[in-house]
């Protein structure tokens, strides 16, 4: 039997069977040039908080409880705030609305699980601890469950602005506030059970840069002005100005062909976005997309 030929990641061509059967990494890798990577005292932070959220996750067992220390308050506490003031001005209207609702604290890093039970009322979804960045059909699959992956660590303090890697302030400030919506809640799930599903490794890289430049690095029309939609920008006080202002990014049109066809680089500010008309415009398109698949999930 002929061996399906390698597909591009990132820039880099890798084996499809790794997007279908994704490895899962029992310990903790940071990536070279991660700034906590000199810092002795968060690494062993991350190691800890790594095997607690795993064991958790395995077992199925819902966020653990931890005792956040001083720093990690601290970092919390610089950054919220400027991040709610970023998101007054130019975040989308589903966003904010379900920010206001779950009503996270600015100064108190919640505990995931009483926001697992505060979303899982409205929506009935829940959140689901990670103790690092999750394959993407991993992920997906816990989400075709209605769960929500979420880390529980906090990014370096040196580099408070953006992270290399999805954090709490990634999750629970950009990811976990619109899980509030129901349109929202219903859209994610079609999304993970469409990924988990097919057996191809085209389709399942397909649904994850749609969701990559929607769900992480969307921006969206609204009442004629272009808002944040993804959470990868909505959680980052450097990459909100950046991708709405900066001349070095490029805005197009969301086209759905354009957009599964478009690699990208997650380790750094993302230069190139699409532009969703609507939520509901972007609705009908992943329905669209599942169609022409042929996924029997609709």
């Amino acid at each position: 039997m002929k061996e399906a030929p390698a597909i591009v990641e990132y820039g880099v061509a890798i084996d499809p069977r790794t997007i279908v059967e994704p490895p899962d990494a029992a310990e903790l890798e940071l990536e070279p040039g991660h700034p906590g990577l000199g810092d002795v005292g968060y690494v062993k932070r991350r190691h800890d908080l790594f095997a607690l959220c795993r064991r958790h996750r395995l077992e199925r067992r819902g966020p653990p409880l931890i005792d956040y220390t001083a720093e990690e308050t601290r970092i919390w506490h610089e950054v919220s705030p400027k991040l709610d003031a970023l998101h007054r001005q130019h975040a989308c209207q589903i966003y904010l609305k379900a920010k206001d609702t779950l009503g996270i604290s600015a100064t108190e890093i919640p505990q995931l699980k009483t926001l697992s039970e505060r979303v899982q009322r409205e929506t009935n979804m829940h959140l689901v601890p990670a103790e690092g960045p999750l394959p993407y059909r991993t992920f997906y699959s816990y989400i075709a469950e209605r769960g929500f992956p979420v880390t529980q660590f906090i990014r370096h303090g040196s580099h408070p602005e953006f992270t290399p890697e999805p954090d709490m302030i990634h999750d629970c400030l950009g990811h976990v506030p619109p899980l509030m919506n129901r349109d929202y809640a219903e859209l994610l799930t079609l999304i993970g059970k469409a990924a988990y599903t097919t057996p191809d490794p085209l389709q399942v890289l397909a649904l994850k840069r749609f969701s990559w430049f929607s769900i992480e690095f969307g921006l969206m029309e609204e009442a004629g002005a272009t808002k944040v939609f993804g959470a990868g920008i909505l959680s980052s006080t450097g990459e909100i100005p950046y991708s709405l202002f900066s001349k070095e990014v490029s805005r197009k049109p969301f086209v759905t062909d354009e957009v599964i066809a478009t690699d990208y680089d997650p380790s750094r500010m993302q230069d190139h976005l699409f532009i969703i008309p609507s939520f509901a415009w972007l609705r009908r398109e992943l329905e669209g997309l599942v169609r022409q698949f042929g996924i029997a999930v609709l």
